[in-house]
């Protein structure tokens, strides 16, 4: 089974978002990273706009364990989409034993 944090509990650096970006400023990206067998396979940037439709962005198999895991997706999803504006913080991250997926704002 999947081991998925909660980001909003947890985040993915140790403030919730990398030492350089400032927080108090709109997030520029969005920010995917998929590491499997230890290497980095995916490191995507997008528009910061993009997080508005983050359950299109997440491929479908992650989106099933992410709401096997009783993680409120949807709610989050909700909340991007609605938000005026976006600030740099961690979204989500799910680890698992060959894979890690990781998604934030900077």
């Amino acid at each position: 089974m999947a081991g998925c944090p909660y980001t909003w509990v947890r985040g993915l650096f140790s403030s919730g978002v990398p030492r350089h970006i400032d927080p108090s400023k709109p997030a520029r990206n969005l920010m995917v990273r998929v590491v499997r067998g230890g290497e980095e396979r995916v490191r995507v940037s997008l528009p910061a706009r993009s997080a508005k439709w983050l359950i299109d962005i997440i491929p479908d198999e992650v989106v099933a364990k992410i709401r096997a895991e009783d993680i409120p997706l949807d709610a989050l999803a909700i909340e991007l989409h609605q938000a005026e504006e976006l600030f740099p913080r961690s979204i989500f991250s799910m680890q698992e034993e060959h894979r890690q997926v990781e998604i934030w704002l900077e």
